[in-house]
């Protein structure tokens, strides 16, 4: 048996370093261990090719709580967020296209061209949005409500937005014109095994408009030096309270007696007691792999196999020459819109039939794509002169027909490419290399069980009281990762739930 701990924390992914460095603020003892060689998780920052500094998994930032940034100090550790402007742009195979950004006057300008009466439909659900991601954001750091609770807070019609409408019926309410309607509602697929008619993709919308990292209700942008510079700021952070960091610490079990977790023993066999634990695993792997058979009782984990979790998404980053070259705004020298997130959803039509194939057994063979360029803004990222594009696609589903081999995989990253270059046809000319990672890759990767990006759907059966606890059945397990309350996306809040928890029952059996 090695030394003991206060606390050790399962996985150094951001929620995992989030929960470390409160406890640690507050004065516990706390190891923090990681299976791979590299903190971070899926927000990490590695060189697949020399030069080049990829953001491998994660890519922008939104939903980071204002209140870990600020308690935890990462501005003094080297995070530096900045804002995405233009927000989006959306080419179309006949040559137009929809650029939409913070300018007002633009943004009319842009809608106008296809459909005068939008404007003011757009207009109303910039406002209507923002309001939604308000309530979310009001939920974040706080214990979970039931859906009666917030009923009653939200008022009746909020609560249907969230808990019932599609992602496709709340845009058509306000917008007529089909691009417009598919650049809204991308938001309420990402990471989501569900079309955009599907009840409960309004919710999977409204928390991407819960962020406020960039000081402004839903906006999204870069990290400075990309994704891992967030988890590189955590891990000063919770070392400089006085932490400990183990990596290429893959842990085994988690140890149980008389009724309570009492630390890990790793895959080498060092034992590691600890008066708590706190798992930034997954749900999957915290309760079905890690702990001994009876830890927990049948009907709980029945809960976690009956969880819904089979990841549909498809990163791939690209290494480039130039600039893509779109037909609907040519030339490959800097604009506006290779700053902005480039859609390919022309139609809600279009992202519907792409998720119907996937339910099916397959894959999207029309995928919706959401692309982004950090180069134009951040020179760390990539060489003088080049550009990386990161392509997140949907939908590739973890356990489609004939499973994934290296053959498909290359497909899939093929069919992306080809799916480009109906828009911007230079590029497959000027790709230099790609990295791709389907939802197997991310599973043994970085361990995301069946490759799911949230640790679980965000849909209405799957958050708020209906998501996972930041305490467990287990005394002394603690669950601070994405399978917690409040779910998916850079947040940090799981992380900081669970410390809190943690803490709090430290008081009270101090006190008995």
């Amino acid at each position: 048996m090695s030394a003991s701990y206060d606390a050790v924390v399962v996985g150094c992914g951001h929620n995992g370093l989030v929960a470390a460095g409160y406890l640690a603020k507050r004065g516990l003892r706390v190891l923090a261990v990681e299976r791979r060689e590299v903190v971070g998780g899926a927000c990490v920052t590695e060189s697949p090719w020399p030069g080049w500094r990829v953001s491998t998994a994660a890519y922008v930032v939104s939903l980071l709580h204002p209140r870990i940034v600020e308690e935890l100090e990462l501005t003094r550790f080297g995070y530096e967020a900045y804002r995405k402007d233009p927000a989006s742009f959306t080419p179309l195979d006949d040559g137009r296209s929809l650029l939409l950004g913070s300018d007002a006057a633009s943004n009319a300008e842009e809608i106008a061209r296809f459909d005068p009466s939008d404007v003011a439909g757009f207009e109303r659900w910039e406002r209507d949005a923002e309001r939604w991601g308000r309530l979310v954001y009001e939920t974040l750091a706080e214990a979970a409500r039931s859906r009666r609770e917030l009923t009653a807070h939200w008022g009746v019609d909020d609560a249907r937005v969230m808990f019932e409408a599609s992602a496709a019926e709340l845009v058509r309410r306000y917008v007529r014109t089909p691009v417009l309607q598919a650049t809204l509602a991308t938001d309420g697929l990402i990471g989501t095994f569900a079309g955009p008619e599907q009840a409960g993709t309004a919710y999977v919308l409204a928390h991407h408009y819960a962020g406020r990292a960039h000081g402004v209700q839903g906006a999204w942008g870069f990290v400075r030096g990309g994704m891992g510079a967030i988890t590189r700021a955590l891990a000063l952070a919770f070392r400089s309270a006085g932490g400990e960091i183990r990596t290429e610490a893959d842990v085994e079990r988690i140890l149980v007696s008389d009724g309570r977790a009492r630390g890990v023993v790793l895959r080498d066999g060092t034992e590691i007691a600890a008066e708590c634990v706190l798992s930034n695993a997954t749900p999957h792997r915290t309760f079905l792999e890690l702990l001994p058979a009876g830890a927990v009782d049948e009907s709980f984990a029945e809960r976690v196999r009956a969880w819904r979790c089979e990841g549909v998404s498809l990163k791939v980053n690209f290494a480039l020459g130039e600039l893509p070259n779109f037909t609907a705004r040519p030339g490959t020298q800097l604009r506006p819109h290779h700053r902005a997130t480039i859609h390919v959803a022309p139609s809600l039509e279009y992202l519907q039939q792409g998720y119907e194939e996937a339910a099916a057994g397959g894959v999207s063979r029309a995928p919706m794509l959401e692309c982004f360029m950090q180069s134009p803004t951040d020179a760390s990222i990539a060489p003088p002169g080049k550009h990386l594009l990161s392509v997140f696609a949907q939908w590739f589903p973890y356990g489609r027909d004939g499973g994934w081999n290296d053959a498909r995989r290359e497909q899939a990253a093929d069919l992306v490419l080809d799916t480009l270059a109906r828009y911007a046809p230079n590029l497959p000319n000027v790709v230099e290399a790609r990295q791709v990672l389907a939802p197997p890759d991310l599973e043994a990767l970085i361990g995301l069980h069946h490759g799911h990006i949230f640790h679980g759907e965000l849909l209405p059966s799957q958050i708020f009281d209906h998501r996972f606890s930041a305490r467990t059945p287990l005394l002394g397990l603690y669950l601070c990762g994405s399978g917690a309350h409040p779910g998916g996306c850079v947040i940090g809040t799981p992380g900081y739930l669970a410390a809190e928890a943690a803490l709090e029952d430290r008081t009270t059996a101090s006190r008995r």
